[in-house]
């Protein structure tokens, strides 16, 4: 199974991961329809990602009175609009509040993009990573022995690769252009 992984202290808290996410399932730059939340602490320079983690045992599947979320191919939880009758069970039920609401009460949670996560592709920094559930854990674990991965020991160089800025700002223009010139 594939899954989203995060090494926190690569988080500058740039939002890009928010405005890709937004952008690829509602066509417009919105953080507020974004399946990915950043927190973001300034007075400790840390940023925090909250999504969906696809528990194994999902509080949110088990609560829908209406069975509208299953497990798809990619082994994201994700959510049949056409049976969903919007009570918000499942949000009330997510233990790491991963769901929220669109503009017309509709949930929104993190579906992998269909196993191509946005948010991946569009990190300047390398904080978030996506593969096969071993290889992310052990990316994980390894950036935890090195005390990187909370965010909370600032001041240590990670040792994982960043991509430069301008991928992700080349990336988010090509975007725009692909759609004729939207505002940025």
């Amino acid at each position: 199974m594939f899954v989203l992984g995060v090494i926190y202290e690569n988080c500058t808290g740039c939002h890009l991961c928010e405005l890709a996410c937004s952008y690829k399932h509602g066509g417009t730059f919105n953080p507020l329809l974004s399946r990915i939340t950043i927190l973001t602490k300034p007075e400790v320079q840390t940023s925090v990602q909250v999504y969906c983690l696809q528990c194994n045992d999902a509080a949110c599947e088990r609560v829908c009175p209406v069975n509208a979320i299953k497990r798809d191919k990619s082994g994201a939880y994700v959510i049949d609009y056409s049976r969903c009758i919007g009570c918000r069970e499942c949000a009330y039920a997510c233990p790491f509040g991963a769901i929220s609401f669109d503009f017309e009460a509709e949930p929104i949670k993190c579906d992998l993009c269909g196993g191509e996560p946005e948010c991946v592709e569009v990190c300047p920094h390398d904080a978030i990573i996506f593969g096969p559930e071993e290889k992310v854990s052990g990316e994980l674990k390894r950036a935890k022995a090195k005390g990187v991965a909370y965010g909370i020991y600032g001041g240590k160089e990670s040792p994982y690769r960043r991509k430069k800025a301008e991928e992700a700002e080349s990336f988010l223009r090509g975007i725009w252009k692909r759609n004729e010139g939207l505002e940025l």
